[in-house]
C-alpha cells in the first residue's frame, strides 16, 4: 500500500520517506502450533504480520490510521486538543 496516500480520497503519489507519515500497523498475529506457556511467553514467540501505510503531508495533518479485527486499517480524524484561555499573569497581580 506504499505506492500512494493510505487516504482513499487522496491520489498523491509515495516518493519520498521526509514526506508525509509513514505508519507500521500490527494487523495479526499467526499462531504456530506446540507452543505452551504463560501467555507473555506463547505471545513473543507468535509470528507478527506488520503492513506499511503512508498519509501524505496534508492527510497526516488531519488523519490518523487505526486498526480493528473487524473492519481492518481505517482512516480515523484527528483528535484536537482543547483550547484554554491564558492563565493571569501572577507576577504583576492582574488577574
Amino acid at each position: 500500500m506504499l505506492s500512494r496516500c493510505a487516504n482513499s480520497e487522496c491520489c498523491r503519489p509515495f516518493l519520498r520517506l521526509r514526506d508525509g507519515k509513514l505508519f507500521l500497523i500490527e494487523t495479526d498475529r499467526l499462531s504456530k502450533p506446540g507452543i505452551t506457556g504463560p501467555p507473555f511467553v506463547r505471545a513473543r514467540k507468535q509470528q507478527r504480520l506488520v503492513e506499511h501505510y503512508w498519509l501524505c503531508d496534508e492527510c497526516a495533518t488531519r488523519y490518523t490510521l487505526t486498526y480493528s479485527s473487524e473492519q481492518g486499517v481505517i482512516l480515523s480524524p484527528l483528535r484536537r486538543p482543547a483550547v484554554t484561555e491564558p492563565a493571569a499573569d501572577v507576577r504583576s497581580g492582574v488577574a
